[in-house]
C-alpha cells in the first residue's frame, strides 16, 4: 500500500524514480524496490520521503487526498509573513513616492527640459513596484490559502515564463535607453523584428505594455519558486 501510494505521489509531484532518488541521495534502484515494497519503509524514511514529494506522511500511508490540505495547512507562516512584509514596503514606498515625486519630476521637466531624473524614475520605481505588487499578491494570499504547485513540472514552466516576462521588460529597457545594438543583429528579418517590436511597446499603453510584464513576471516567479 505505501509504495503504490508513493508512485502515485511521485507522479503527481512530476517526478521521475531518478529525479526522487537525486533528491533523497539514493539509487534509482532503491525508489523502485520501496514503490515494488520490497523493501520497507521506516518512519524516518517516510518523513523525508513525504518532504521530498511535496505531500504529508498520511498521504504515504492512506493514499493521496486523505488528507484535508485546506485544513491542515498552517497559516500564517513565517516566510509568507516576511514575504508579504517586504513587498508591501515596495509598494508603499511605490505608492508615496508616486504621489510625491512624480508631480516634483513632471513641474522640472516642464521647466529644464532635462529628461534624465525622470527617465531615471520611471525605469527603477514604477517597475519595482509592479514587480513588488505582483509578489505581493499571492504572498498574502498564501498566509491562508495553500497556493503551492505540487508538480516540480509545472513550477519550472511557471519560473521560466517569469523569468522571460521579466526579461522582455529589461530588453524593453535597454531599447528604450538606446542600449540595444541592433547594429549586432545581421539578419535583417530578426533585425526589422525586434525594432517592431520595440516601438510596438513604446507606442503602445504604458501600464498595459511596460507594467504589465513586471507584475505578471512577479505573480510566476513566486508561484514558481513556491514549494
Amino acid at each position: 500500500m505505501v509504495g503504490r501510494n508513493c508512485r502515485r505521489l511521485r507522479q503527481r509531484a512530476g517526478l521521475t524514480q531518478e529525479d526522487l532518488a537525486e533528491r533523497l541521495h539514493v539509487t534509482r534502484q532503491a525508489v523502485s524496490a520501496w514503490e515494488t515494497e520490497r523493501n520497507k519503509l521506516d518512519a524516518e524514511t517516510l518523513t523525508v520521503l513525504a518532504e521530498a514529494l511535496g505531500a504529508d506522511v498520511r498521504e504515504l500511508i492512506y493514499g493521496p487526498g486523505a488528507v484535508d490540505v485546506e485544513e491542515g495547512y498552517p497559516r500564517y507562516q513565517r516566510r509568507y509573513l516576511v514575504s508579504t512584509a517586504l513587498c508591501a514596503v515596495v509598494v508603499i514606498a511605490w505608492l508615496v513616492m508616486a504621489a510625491t515625486l512624480e508631480p516634483q519630476l513632471a513641474r522640472e521637466l516642464a521647466q529644464s527640459l532635462d529628461p534624465r531624473p525622470s527617465m531615471t524614475y520611471s525605469l527603477t520605481v514604477p517597475p519595482l513596484g509592479t514587480l513588488g505588487l505582483g509578489c505581493l499578491i499571492p504572498s498574502l494570499a498564501s498566509l491562508w490559502v495553500d497556493l503551492r504547485i505540487r508538480s516540480v513540472r509545472v513550477r519550472r514552466v511557471l519560473l521560466g515564463l517569469g523569468i522571460l516576462s521579466l526579461c522582455s521588460y529589461l530588453l524593453w529597457a535597454t531599447g528604450y535607453l538606446g542600449l540595444w545594438p541592433y547594429a549586432l543583429v545581421n539578419w535583417e528579418p530578426l533585425r526589422l523584428l525586434l525594432w517592431k517590436w520595440f516601438m510596438t511597446l513604446s507606442t503602445a499603453s504604458y501600464k498595459l505594455f511596460r507594467l504589465g510584464p513586471l507584475f505578471l513576471s512577479g505573480l510566476l516567479l513566486f508561484l514558481g519558486r513556491n514549494r
